[in-house]
């Protein structure tokens, strides 16, 4: 305790400063140095990227902010002609800079667009991506700490997302964009976003097709081949080429986040560039329209599989229920045998955690025979899709999650209205909504057969509770390496009565009239008891109540064994002369 007290002015110190590097580090992580909009006030734009103010060269990173370019003269500065594809390319008579990174190597007075974000001043050449991206090799602490140095002036901007280009290899030879977006050949390879495609042919290099529910083909983005390999981007996968294969368009806006390839020939499904397990093979779509879904289910004999893009693993969402085939017959409704199926898309969100998990649920609508179920609206349309077994009658929608309906089949109430949505021509989105939103149309009894989930982990908030499970783990460890030490209430020394807590509060020995002590029952449920201590000057003030235990535990304590212990303490005072009492409850 002497030793504590001894280096109180040090312990103030540090306390004091970890309550100011939290007030900065918060202050600053809230707080905002952006001035985009009264620098665009002012600046002179080149492309909507680069811009010149006050003889200095700027540029747009977006999430970013705007960065000046070192050493740039804005004099000399030029963009290149495409002011969408290559805005982000600009250069001076000395540097090209992608954004506001100087492109080493490469000689600003020839610098050309090839094609597809590709660069050469015809020795050297480079890939570099339109958008920014994270930066990846910026760390969150070093990004903190140079947070704090730019709102304080004393360190630049972090580089928080970039341009980052890829130099390719100069011994290549000429280089030429080819196909689609991020592609470029030489004589020997291909290079997808500067990276080169093992083992493919340049020379007969070109994309999957991509296949449009109800609408003509178009050229994948991410799926490549030679006509031997098959390629996800600049990844080599394990199968050959056959006329099979296509890339199916996913609508819906999570579901189509992520890239599949279906090979027909051999059943078999790629999502992402991973394979499904050959052995559950052959795998069917169920739908490509996804309106009412946050996953892509695929069917096989004994079971739905879907993409987990979170944990980047194929998972099983349950049995497959369809009778040896199904047929889609609206947008995500489904028939086989004489049972109708449709989705649900769900979602969860926390408190104070966010999004939690995302879900798509398959369902098998009750009462409902698909031998009896027929359309009486316009099955095209995706106002006028409805449908009638009995006397009841339903509405297949069209609209979508996205406009507030997650599910694909509602009930109408009334023939009536039925009637009227079949017969109106004016029928739009606004009248569904109104419909829903009255309870005319209404979400249908279904029985849930399987569940797809997404699970997401907020990583800020993770660093949040690593840091106070860090914090309770520190103090746990901290009470088992001083468990049963004895820290004593008080301290006398040199004519002062010193207590021992971070307050380090003297009082003159000779001030003393009396030290009150208490046993109190603490309110825990463990029924234990606490001290209590409280000094009485002659002058009539009295200090507040301090706290004590006999020794450093976790256990509760008796009241015997706190009375013996304050025996103790009263023995202590008389020999410095001071008065004490233990006060009775």
């Amino acid at each position: 305790m002497i030793f504590l007290y001894k280096f109180r002015y040090l312990i103030y110190t540090l306390v004091v400063l970890a309550l100011v590097f939290s007030i900065v580090l918060f202050g600053t992580i809230l707080s905002s140095s952006d001035t985009t909009y009264e620098f665009e006030k002012r600046a002179k734009s080149l492309n909507g990227v680069f811009a010149t103010d006050q003889g200095k060269v700027y540029a747009m990173v977006p999430s970013n902010g705007y960065y000046e370019l070192e050493h740039a003269r804005a004099e000399a500065f030029k963009v290149l002609p495409d002011n969408f594809g290559d805005a982000h390319i600009g250069y001076d008579d000395r540097h090209v800079y992608a954004g506001n990174l100087i492109v080493k190597d490469i000689n600003p007075a020839g610098i050309r667009a090839l094609g597809n974000n590709y660069y050469t001043d015809g020795t050297g050449s480079f890939y570099c991506n339109r958008h920014s991206e994270r930066n990846r090799e910026l760390g969150i602490l070093k990004e903190v700490i140079q947070l704090i140095g730019y709102n304080w002036g004393l360190t630049g901007k972090p580089q928080t997302y970039w341009y980052k280009y890829v130099p390719l290899p100069r011994d290549g030879g000429a280089y030429e964009s080819r196909l689609s977006y991020a592609m470029a050949v030489n004589e020997k390879q291909v290079y997808f976003k500067g990276a080169v495609l093992r083992d493919a042919n340049p020379l007969n290099m070109q994309p999957i097709v991509e296949r449009r529910h109800g609408q003509r083909e178009r050229e994948s983005l991410e799926y490549f081949t030679d006509g031997k390999h098959v390629y996800y981007e600049s990844q080599l996968l394990p199968l050959s080429y056959n006329e099979t294969l296509y890339q199916p368009l996913i609508e819906g806006d999570v579901p189509s986040r992520n890239a599949y390839l279906v090979d027909e020939k051999n059943g078999m499904v790629y999502a992402d560039g991973l394979a499904f397990d050959q052995e559950k093979a052959p795998y069917r779509i169920l739908t490509a329209q996804l309106k009412h879904a946050n996953q892509v289910l695929f069917a096989a004999k004994d079971g739905i599989y879907f993409y987990d893009a979170e944990a980047k693993k194929v998972r099983r969402a349950g049995s497959n229920p369809f009778k040896d085939t199904f047929e889609e017959i609206a947008p995500d409704v489904f028939k086989s045998g004489n049972k109708i199926y449709y989705l649900l898309e769900t979602e969860h969100w926390g408190h104070k955690t966010g999004l939690q998990s995302r879900g798509t649920h398959l369902l098998e609508l009750e009462g409902v025979e698909a031998s009896g179920l027929y359309p009486i609206g316009d099955t095209s349309s995706r106002y006028n899709n409805v449908w009638q077994f009995g006397n009841r009658y339903f509405y297949f929608d069209g609209l979508g999650s996205s406009n507030g309906m997650s599910d694909a089949v509602y009930e109408i109430k009334d023939s009536g209205l039925a009637q009227k949505i079949t017969q109106s021509k004016n029928w739009r989105t606004d009248d569904i909504l109104a419909l829903h939103r009255s309870g005319q149309i209404a979400a249908t009894t279904g029985n849930q057969l399987l569940t797809a989930t997404t699970n997401y982990k907020n990583n800020d908030r993770a660093l949040a509770y690593w840091v106070v499970g860090a914090g309770i783990a520190l103090a746990l460890l901290l009470m088992y390496l001083l468990r049963n030490k004895t820290m004593p209430p008080f301290v006398i020394k040199d004519g002062w009565l010193i207590v021992n807590n971070l307050s380090f509060k003297r009082y003159l020995v000779t001030d003393i009239d009396k030290v009150i002590f208490r046993i109190v029952k603490t309110n825990s449920r463990a029924a234990g008891f606490s001290g209590r201590m409280q000094v009485v000057k002659h002058n009539g003030k009295t200090s507040r109540n301090y706290l004590f235990a006999t020794k450093i535990t976790l256990s509760p304590e008796t009241e015997a064994t706190l009375k013996l212990y304050i025996e103790g303490l009263q023995a202590q005072l008389r020999s410095q002369g001071i008065k004490s009492e233990l006060a009775v409850r």
